[in-house]
């Protein structure tokens, strides 16, 4: 079920795990993919079979989730043996003819944080997700983490779950480096994330004219979409854009996202609650030094590779930016392990294999 993924194929975490898992899905010779799409069918179309990308009916978005939900357009012809909700939503079980229901689960900020949320999102969606949560077959996790808080809300969980991480998309790793002319030549520290509340933004930018004073040419670099809900950017945010010292990015494409990676002097991820951190784990796959909050998703996405904080004291993250921006990129470099990043055809036969256990 792709119905959230736009005509161009890109987007945010989401979307990119439900490309790159029916990516790599299609590879594997024990799987016949079948994506219900909505606008984006024509760009799964370019690199699977047309026959199998199933329109989806033209609504607007709350009333497309109730059909999927009611499993109405193509889901209601049945014929297939898995149908895996990949955001937050499965058919109702009378509607999938039999099939073995698989729903991601990229979080439970929804039901663990819902004042992130705006009313029509908490009031429409808390009851299907649970609904389908309580439903599905197999729950296959992103985290420990996410499986313990989904355990708490729904205690029938943990035999249905199965833990299966994120990797970082081939195309982040494929891309040919393209530089930011702004940043040429000045150290920057680098965060990618949309500016929600959870995502902690305000940590950084408040007390970044402290790292300023310790390093006047440094520059913070925010990458992300805008949010979807509530957003906070922070007291300093205006003055610091006009004063040069922080630049934000987005709609970045592969290319210059993979160039801030590289040449950040260090990736920060000050979230106060994650389902995974894939931007933790970008940066340990493109080498970059990693700060991290002490939520406990992003220290299972980074273990002892990366330096984690308190999300509520600024001081320790200014003392670890200045210290990073001061020792330089090629420093850490010289001296950093080369990793063997997971792939995502690891994620698509983990989730292969736990559909096969429960089918058994």
């Amino acid at each position: 079920m792709a119905t959230h993924v736009g005509p161009d194929g890109q987007g945010g975490g989401i979307v990119r795990y439900t490309t790159q898992l029916a990516g790599a899905l299609e590879r594997r010779d024990d799987v016949e993919l079948h994506v219900l799409a909505g606008e984006a069918g024509p760009w799964f179309g370019t690199w699977m079979a047309p026959e199998r990308v199933h329109a989806a009916p033209r609504l607007p978005r709350t009333a497309a989730a109730l059909v999927e939900r009611l499993g109405g357009g193509p889901l209601a012809r049945g014929g297939m043996d898995v149908v895996q909700g990949t955001k937050h939503l499965l058919p109702l079980r009378r509607r999938t003819g039999g099939a073995t229901s698989v729903l991601t689960v990229h979080d439970m900020i929804l039901l663990d944080r819902p004042q992130d949320f705006d009313r029509a999102k908490r009031t429409l969606l808390r009851r299907p997700y649970l609904s389908s949560l309580r439903q599905a077959d197999v729950l296959a996790s992103v985290s420990r983490a996410t499986a313990g808080h989904l355990a708490r809300w729904v205690p029938s969980a943990p035999a249905r779950t199965a833990v299966v991480p994120l990797a970082t998309s081939p195309t982040l790793l494929g891309a040919v480096p393209e530089p930011i002319p702004q940043l040429r030549g000045r150290p920057f520290a680098l965060v990618v994330g949309d500016p929600s509340p959870r995502k902690n933004l305000p940590l950084l930018v408040d007390a970044w004219p402290q790292v300023v004073d310790q390093v006047p040419d440094a520059v913070l670099v925010v990458v992300g979409p805008d949010s979807w809900g509530e957003t906070v950017h922070g007291r300093r945010f205006a003055e610091l854009v006009e004063a040069g010292s922080l630049l934000r990015l987005t709609d970045l494409p592969d290319a210059p996202l993979r160039w801030c990676y590289e040449q950040a002097a260090v990736v920060l991820c000050p979230s106060l609650a994650e389902g995974f951190g894939l931007p933790a784990l970008e940066g340990l796959d493109l080498g970059a030094p990693v700060v991290t909050s002490l939520d406990a998703a992003l220290v299972e996405a980074t273990g002892d590779l990366a330096l984690h904080l308190p999300g509520d004291d600024p001081r320790p993250w200014v003392a670890a930016t200045v210290e990073a921006l001061r020792r330089g990129r090629a420093a850490h470099d010289a001296a950093a392990p080369e990793r063997s990043p997971r792939t995502w055809d690891d994620v698509a036969a983990e989730t292969v294999a736990a559909v096969r256990a429960a089918r058994g």
